[in-house]
């Protein structure tokens, strides 16, 4: 499995896996709206049969829901499950993990994703 980088501002994204496995759908859009040495904040627009294409994250995240809609998220390990999206729901996911999301609804799927660079068990609190 090959994986490739293709900017900063995203997971590892596995372009060879996304273009044999997940090729006839678009992907959605993303934009970087910060990043440090500490965190990385990506908002995403995934409208209806859009992916994320195959990507592996290699930082804990949080994803805070910013519309409704059904995202169906599909696991290198197999697993699948669909997520039902309701504005200013969270979800905590450990790294690393990889996988592709699919919106499976009828309406644009908006989220904000807080990937973690640092581990707060490193810090020192005074």
């Amino acid at each position: 499995m090959q994986q490739l980088k293709i900017d900063k501002d995203m997971s590892t994204k596995l372009l060879k896996k996304t273009s044999v496995e997940a090729s006839e759908r678009n992907i959605g859009n993303y934009t970087l709206l910060h990043e440090d040495n500490k965190t990385r904040i990506t908002h995403w627009v995934i409208k209806p049969n859009q992916q994320t294409g195959w990507h592996i994250h290699e930082f804990d995240y949080v994803t805070i829901q910013q519309s409704y809609g059904k995202l169906y998220l599909e696991h290198a390990d197999g697993t699948e499950r669909t997520l039902n999206y309701e504005p200013g729901v969270t979800r905590s996911v450990s790294a690393p993990i990889e996988h592709n999301a699919i919106n499976i609804g009828d309406v644009d799927i908006i989220v904000l994703e807080i990937e973690y660079k640092t581990s707060n068990e490193s810090m020192e609190l005074n």
